[in-house]
């Protein structure tokens, strides 16, 4: 699904720079618009799935889902049972996929089932007062006489409970405020390089991106070709962005979050200036 959005973006980049400004212009970007926002959510989906791991101790049980993290305690844990055991039907996540099987219901009484798994076959249930977890080990029977080993030998240092979420990450990095000026001056400076040329490519037919060894312009290309500025500009940003959220994980590694995330502002107020010469002289 990745590379299919990404070749669908490129090839509405590739006929939005030969079309004229208007409906159909217009029509070609929406490729390229869905590309940038599915593709950070299929690559997460499938960063999450690499690291996927059910850890199965005597002091309980470790889940992690990409940036979801859970530890159970042996002592917390009430049952693990198998789903074709249950004589009720759990429902399913609505937006689920293989290898994506993710999202949290609701049981008839109440209790929460959260799904961390890549498959709704073959699944393993652990019940704790508070919620069900539900996951897919490669092999369910497997799982279940080790757990019950494991509960047979009882826990001798009980692990302490963590849940952890991608939305905690995203609140300690909204806290620090250097954090969230970078972000968000970032984000402003992007939306400027896309203003900007958007109102300069109607009342220019034709532009110059560079120039010949000589030292003259370039041949003139259509105006709309403006647009791979903020459009490169976006994309660069946005990964910064990314990356800058995967290493601000570890705070001995913050200064390299900030870093990044300086480097999208600078590089955008570098698009801008680049605009801004590019129109000037055309």
């Amino acid at each position: 699904m990745i590379l299919v959005l990404l070749a669908m973006g490129v090839l509405g980049l590739w006929q939005a720079a030969q079309a004229p400004i208007g409906l159909s212009f217009l029509l070609l970007l929406i490729p390229i618009l869905l590309a940038l926002f599915f593709v950070p959510l299929l690559a997460y989906r499938t960063y999450a799935l690499w690291r996927a791991s059910y850890l199965l101790e005597r002091d309980g049980i470790y889940l992690r889902w990409g940036l979801r993290e859970e530890i159970i305690p042996m002592d917390a844990v009430i049952w693990v049972r198998q789903s074709q055991e249950l004589e009720i039907s759990i429902p399913r996540p609505w937006l689920r996929w293989p290898g994506a099987v993710l999202g949290i219901r609701k049981l008839p009484e109440g209790k929460p089932l959260e799904y961390l798994a890549a498959t709704t076959s073959h699944l393993i249930l652990i019940a704790t007062d508070e919620s069900l977890y539900a996951i897919s080990p490669a092999n369910d029977a497997e799982f279940m006489l080790a757990y019950q080993r494991f509960a047979e030998l009882g826990s001798l240092t009980p692990l302490t409970p963590f849940s952890g979420y991608p939305a905690n990450l995203l609140r300690r990095v909204w806290a620090s405020p250097f954090a969230r000026y970078l972000l968000l001056t970032g984000f402003l400076v992007a939306i400027l390089v896309l203003v900007y040329v958007s109102l300069n490519v109607p009342s220019n037919q034709t532009i110059s991106l560079g120039f010949e060894p000589d030292g003259t312009l370039s041949s003139p290309v259509p105006s709309v070709f403006l647009l791979l500025l903020p459009l490169l500009n976006g994309i660069y940003f946005l990964i910064n962005v990314l990356a800058g959220l995967y290493i601000y994980r570890s705070q001995d590694r913050w200064i390299l979050a900030y870093l990044l995330w300086g480097s999208g502002l600078l590089t955008g107020l570098l698009f801008f200036v680049a605009a801004i010469l590019i129109i000037s002289r055309s």
